[in-house]
């Protein structure tokens, strides 16, 4: 089994243009790149095209791909129907600046598929970042408090309110330099998993929102608790569907888990892979956009705009993708599903195979369309397992986990052996699947997983059972 120094030697043999562009970079941007993700040691890999699964870098390797555009691709690369959509607007006007049929189609689409937006409104953004935080606003309009509940770990984009509890311990506090403590004075920071605590905080008075990802490690049970405990307190619940939406299921986390949120925050795969976002819900919390007499659009209407909001080429994708999801719904999502447990299943079954410590933790964890794996430094008792597989209930829990990891140098050498096997995973860890993902795709994943699963028992970068 060669060693982590030969699998880099391996990676930069094979890449040399990407090196080069690297370098090129590094004069260009801050370390190089242009998403947190995309930084990669020794270099990140630079890709020329892309189609169905597959990407090929521009020293011509080709990979079976797991990014899938960060998530926004689920009918994979350059979908014919989504790619023609693209090309007759190209003939027609990039951008208007004026409104259109086309952004009626698309909110019409979204009201069809979303449970949230059937009976309420929807309005565009330019991204998912912009509608949760819109949701946040309108929350505060609509209950009159300040204060905003969210969870630990919970990644809900850029803005100070919301990213500085995406990472953690401490909780409050990960990447918070240049948030005002005013900004971090009205934010609560919550456990997965424990109604308790969060009533605990509803029960004050003091919560405009709660918001919780459509895509964290939860049970049903808690979820539906969620919104009942909201509904009780008069705290504004937000569903985060920017990744789960459209993906879980055709209506996203609320239909997979059956909640009904007040908003929903929309992003990534209602683009059809361009840039779009969307806030969708219920119209008495949205009629703050309305317009009405002077009184209202001075001192009770929320302005808001956006060069980008409902640009066209964006509309078309989405309304494309978004057709195809509405018409084969009853394919897609079982056959995402089996493609998820065949992956998941796979490199579990590795692990045990080899007597090592790995698993795996699946998003929806019963039927995942996207997983993640872990590599765990000790053993680990099997009545801990639900820490990956229903997620932590405390903040003591979420530390408790972590002590169980193993080393950054074995996932490192993970994301450096699947890059050499042809396997391109979000950070060599994160794998979001298409429809385009076939058996074929399958086993030459489960191969690469069961090669890297015995460099790192080799090396001794991994706990042995």
């Amino acid at each position: 089994m060669p060693t982590v120094e030969e699998l880099e030697k391996e990676y930069i043999s094979k890449h040399p243009k990407s090196r080069e562009l690297y370098e090129r970079a590094l004069k260009c941007y801050p370390s190089g790149v242009t998403h947190d993700s995309r930084y990669a040691k020794p270099f990140p890999i630079y890709m020329e095209k892309a189609l169905g699964s597959k990407k090929w870098d521009v020293d011509g390797n080709e990979y079976v791909d797991y990014v899938v555009g960060h998530g926004a691709l689920l009918l994979g690369y350059n979908d014919e129907r989504v790619t023609e959509a693209f090309r007759e607007q190209l003939e027609k006007a990039v951008h208007m600046g004026s409104c259109t049929e086309l952004e009626i189609e698309w909110a019409e689409m979204i009201k069809k598929l979303v449970p949230s937006a059937r009976d309420g409104y929807v309005r565009a953004t330019s991204c998912g970042t912009e509608a949760v935080q819109m949701a946040i606003r309108l929350s505060r309009i609509y209950t009159g408090r300040d204060k905003i509940a969210i969870f630990g770990r919970c990644y809900h984009g850029k803005a100070g309110n919301t990213i500085c509890a995406s990472r953690g311990p401490p909780f409050k506090m990960y990447n918070s330099r240049g948030i005002p403590k005013g900004v971090l004075d009205d934010v609560v920071v919550l456990p997965l998993n424990n109604l308790d605590a969060v009533e605990k905080a509803l029960s004050t008075g003091e919560i405009a929102c709660l918001i919780i990802r459509g895509n964290d490690l939860y049970t049903k049970e808690f979820m539906q608790g969620l919104r009942s405990l909201t509904k009780e307190y008069g705290v504004v619940f937000i569903i985060d569907e920017v990744i789960s939406g459209f993906r879980y299921a055709a209506g996203g986390a609320q239909e997979y888990y059956d909640v009904v949120p007040d908003l929903s925050a929309l992003g990534k795969i209602p683009g059809g892979g361009a840039p779009i976002g969307a806030i969708c819900g219920k119209k008495d919390i949205l009629q703050y956009y309305e317009f009405r007499d002077d009184y209202w659009n001075r001192f009770v209407r929320v302005a808001v705009g956006g060069t980008w909001n409902a640009q066209p080429i964006c509309i078309v994708g989405g309304i494309a993708a978004m057709k195809v999801i509405d018409e084969e719904r009853n394919k897609i999502y079982p056959y995402l599903y089996e493609i998820g447990k065949k992956l998941t299943k796979g490199f579990n079954d590795h692990a045990e195979d080899l007597g090592v410590y790995a698993t795996t933790t699946g998003f929806p964890y019963d039927n995942p369309t996207m997983f993640n794996l872990s590599f765990l430094g000790k053993p680990v008792p099997q009545e801990k397992m639900y820490l990956w597989q229903t997620g932590p209930r405390s903040f003591e829990e979420y530390i408790e986990k972590d002590s169980f990891n193993a080393s950054e140098e074995a996932y490192y050498a993970n994301y450096l052996n699947l890059i050499n096997m042809g396997i391109f995973a979000y950070g060599g860890r994160a794998f979001w699947l298409s429809i385009k993902h076939d058996d074929e795709d399958v086993q030459k994943t489960l191969e690469a997983f069961e090669s890297s699963l015995k460099i790192l028992k080799e090396n001794n970068l991994i706990a042995k059972s």
